[in-house]
């Protein structure tokens, strides 16, 4: 009778093992298995996408590789489609995992995420209830300071120095972003007129080439690839800061962010974002790409002092 209920408990365990969906793993269990997933967001370039001969490319996957490597383990990249929000896209990719279920049948989940906000707003941000709203990730690992940037027709207007010339020109964002918020609220929606919304970043800056619109508002870095990587003889668009009054933060950092569970995991992960920040490695990733990459402030080499200004600063 003993060896009848063992076998049925054992049989039980086995078809929940079954059935359960895969978790994230810890630094022991990564180490053991041999794979890390680290999850990356996709058709996002420059930070990752498929490039013509369809292998994965951009500055996120080049850290995936590192990270991978400097665990001496082998990578399994998890593409990401983003959801509504941030919080969304971290539970369904770190801690809670999604229904449906990729091409090879297993869950979608991965030990690993990358490009997620690094603030200790948004981090210690609680729920309506007044519940921690991120307690089961951890954030960590400040990787890159990314800021909004302006592309424009310089065939069509001088380099914009205030918001006034978005109540003239017609000017392209995405979909569900800052400058989406900004050009259809900001001062009245006295620019909605002129505003021209298209699914992603990419393709409002087609929209420029193509003479649509005259003005396109978006990250810098994917800015800065799409400029390098124009192929339209005929384009005259230039590439100018935006800072305008009621657009928001400017600037922000990003990061790696994992299970709360799997600090360990996360400890291993930032000395190996640490090794590749001091030997140059983000800013050459960035240049393959055509993207002026900018380390978050606390990582720059402090900027040389003359002797002039030694002299000067001397009391």
């Amino acid at each position: 009778m003993k060896l009848i209920t063992a076998i049925r408990t054992f049989c039980l365990l086995l078809c929940m093992a079954l059935t359960m969906p895969s978790h994230a793993l810890s630094y022991d269990d990564i180490q053991a298995r041999g794979v890390i997933a680290i999850a990356v967001y996709n058709d996002f370039p420059p930070y990752s996408f498929k490039d013509e001969n369809g292998n994965a490319a951009g500055i996120d996957v080049e850290l995936a590789k590192a990270l991978a490597k400097g665990l001496d383990v082998a990578l399994d990249l998890r593409w990401m489609t983003p959801d509504e929000t941030v919080e969304d896209d971290m539970r369904n990719y770190l801690w809670k995992g999604m229904n449906l279920t990729s091409e090879d049948g297993q869950r979608v989940k991965a030990d690993v995420m990358l490009r997620v906000p690094y603030d200790r707003e948004f981090a210690m941000k609680r729920d309506d209830i007044g519940h921690p709203a991120h307690e089961l990730v951890h954030m960590f690992a400040p990787y890159q300071q990314e800021r909004w940037l302006m592309a424009y027709d310089a065939a069509k207007l001088d380099r914009p120095k205030t918001a006034a010339r978005f109540m003239y020109h017609p000017v392209g964002v995405e979909v569900d972003t800052v400058p989406q918020f900004f050009v259809t609220t900001a001062y009245g929606g006295r620019f909605r007129e002129k505003s021209r919304t298209y699914p992603s970043t990419p393709e409002a800056f087609q929209a420029l080439n193509d003479g649509e619109v005259s003005i396109v508002m978006g990250t810098a870095s994917q800015l800065e690839w799409l400029h390098h990587n124009n192929k339209n003889p005929q384009a005259n668009e230039h590439l100018t800061e935006l800072a305008f009054p009621l657009l928001g933060r400017s600037e922000w950092e990003l990061g790696i962010a994992v299970h709360s569970n799997y600090r360990q995991l996360a400890y291993a992960l930032e000395d190996i974002v640490m090794a590749h920040i001091n030997n140059g490695d983000f800013v050459r990733w960035g240049e393959k790409f055509g993207v002026d990459f900018q380390l978050p402030e606390r990582f720059r080499p402090e900027p040389e002092v003359t002797n002039e200004e030694a002299i000067a600063q001397t009391p």
